[in-house]
Order: structure tokens, then sequence, then C-alpha cells
């Protein structure tokens, strides 16, 4: 028995594959990629006739480490809307962590 629609799991898809490439970018191509909340990187999709938004945050922590998060919405069938995060932050020297789950909270 499925626990969530078919469509979410495309959708969840998505967004961590988008994580992965933003992993792939330099700490400097990452830190090209701030900007102010309201301005930032936005990309309208359809996933299985349900409209969805993906946001890219980059944010600098202000001890040389970038958070990045990826942050997906797409339009519930009925009510409300699904959720998708992926984050991590990535180090100067290269190195990555990842996000912690309760950090997401704050991007749901």
């Amino acid at each position: 028995m499925r626990t969530f629609p078919k469509s979410l799991a495309a959708f969840r898809k998505i967004v961590n594959e988008k994580g992965q490439r933003l992993r792939q970018l330099t700490f400097d191509d990452l830190k090209q990629l701030i900007r102010p909340l309201e301005k930032g990187t936005v990309e309208h999709l359809t996933v299985d006739s349900r409209p969805a938004t993906i946001g890219i945050i980059v944010e600098a922590t202000g001890d040389g480490v970038l958070r990045v998060v990826v942050q997906g919405f797409m339009k519930g069938r009925f009510l409300g809307n699904s959720v998708a995060l992926d984050g991590f932050y990535k180090y100067s020297d290269g190195s990555m962590s990842p996000m912690p789950d309760d950090e997401f909270r704050s991007f749901d």
C-alpha cells in the first residue's frame, strides 16, 4: 500500500537531483547564487499535472560556510501543499556536510 502519491515521489526525486547537482559546484560557484530571499532562484514546473515550485536558497553563515537548501512546494491534489527539501553545508575547502533534519523546519 502506497503511503503517498506517486507524483510526490517524483517531485522529491526532482528536488534531490537538484541538490545533487548543487553539491557538484565549487564553493565559489555556490557563493555566486547568494541572493536576497525575495530574489532567490525559483523554478516553476508541473509534476503529474500538479503545479510546483522549486527554490534554491544559498546563505553565508558568517563563518566561511554556505548553507544550501533546495525547497520544493507542490500543490496538493485536494488541499494544501506537499513539501520536499534537500540541504547541505559547503565549506571553503570544498568539503560538505549534510544539513540536520531539525534545521529544515524553518524552511517548510
